[in-house]
């Protein structure tokens, strides 16, 4: 199987999979409401989808690596496309959490399996860059295409989920999997021989570090926005700065990091994206703020992308579901963790989170830097 070939898989997947993922997400929160679920009704919505998967996804990653990444691709999207189906058809809230438990599932078969069939590749920086790059087109494209199909009816936005998972699967068709012959390990002692790696938990934390500020960028800009009186289109035009550059620019970072290494660019774009930060603590204007957050779509994604290569390269062989899990479910508690902080930094003054932003990517470069 041709490396092109497989790169078109490695875009079709990514690109499916994030719009059956975001295309809902217009939608969401008025869809339960329809069934009378009160706000914190809502709130274990939303908690029982994140939980499910976020818990699933290490033991799935060690699970796939043993018994074949593809299997849990496939019946991971089956599951998550089946759900969404059925979510645009349920008849009460009870079934709403249900289906959307069984999405969490969907999701935590097929997250690991998926990022472990990329790590396979050979240039793991441009595999993971193409992979991205699908999902921020995904990001970009889905909420738009979400709320104009639920100005029809509310419910066509989980039947395209459904349809766009279940498309997903004819993908990994063009994948092959490589298949290594390892030494047989029980997932605790797995995770174990995981943990010991210095150099990984290096990058997961760094990388911990940078997505804390991206975290950041959903509460902050809006708030500032706001507070210079900005139109809610205006907000998210600048919000969509980032994701345009994130996706415009990931492919040509990807095979420049194979050129110059992933370590060394990490490193820089780290450091550099602390200048963003600074900028948007003086910014006043759309265009000035737009700009930043452009700059921070290069430099954030290029750290997230190189850092989840550099992650899959130390990955032994065969067992790249599982190192790929550890990356995501480290970085994953930025979500939670960064609302709490922001909120509070906010009282004393609505710019003052860029300071400790700014704080966090020289201490996620100097990390990077000295890994070893």
């Amino acid at each position: 199987m041709s490396e092109k070939t497989q790169f078109l898989g490695l875009a079709l997947l990514g690109f499916l999979e994030t719009l059956a993922l975001f295309v809902v997400s217009p939608i969401l929160p008025q869809y339960t409401e329809r069934f009378g679920a009160s706000y914190a009704e809502i709130g274990y919505f939303f908690t029982a989808y994140s939980l499910t998967w976020v818990l699933l996804q290490l033991y799935t990653g060690y699970l796939s690596d043993r018994y074949g990444k593809k299997k849990f691709v496939f019946f991971g999207l089956l599951i998550y496309g089946v759900s969404a189906l059925f979510l645009g058809l349920a008849q009460n809230f009870a079934q709403l959490i249900v289906f959307r438990v069984l999405q969490g599932v969907g999701l935590g078969l097929f997250g690991p399996a998926a990022l472990g069939l990329i790590a396979q590749f050979q240039e793991k920086g441009k595999s993971m860059a193409f992979y991205r790059t699908a999902n921020g087109a995904g990001i970009i494209l889905s909420p738009v295409l979400g709320g104009v199909a639920a100005d029809f009816n509310i419910s066509y936005p989980f039947f395209i989920s459904g349809l766009a998972s279940l498309a997903a699967i004819a993908s990994f068709f063009f994948f092959k999997e490589e298949k290594a012959d390892v030494e047989s390990m029980g997932f605790i002692q797995s995770l174990k021989s995981m943990i010991a790696m210095r150099s990984i938990l290096l990058i997961c934390l760094a990388a911990f570090l940078t997505e804390l500020c991206f975290a950041a960028l959903e509460i902050v800009i809006p708030l500032v926005g706001s507070s210079f009186g900005f139109s809610s289109l205006v907000i998210g035009m600048i919000l969509s700065s980032y994701f345009l550059a994130f996706t415009v620019g990931q492919v040509l970072i990807g095979v420049f990091s194979e050129k110059v290494g992933k370590r060394k660019l990490v490193t820089v774009a780290a450091f550099a994206a602390a200048i963003p930060f600074i900028l948007l603590y003086y910014s006043s204007n759309p265009i000035e703020m737009s700009f930043s957050m452009g700059l921070l779509g290069v430099m954030l994604g290029a750290v997230f992308v190189q850092s989840s290569a550099i992650v899959a390269e130390l990955s032994p062989k065969g067992r790249e579901s599982l190192h790929m899990a550890l990356f995501d479910a480290v970085i994953d508690f930025s979500f939670p963790v960064m609302p709490v902080i922001v909120t509070y930094l906010i009282m004393f003054g609505v710019k003052t989170p860029f300071i400790l932003l700014t704080f966090l990517m020289v201490l996620s470069g100097a990390i990077f830097a000295i890994r070893k």
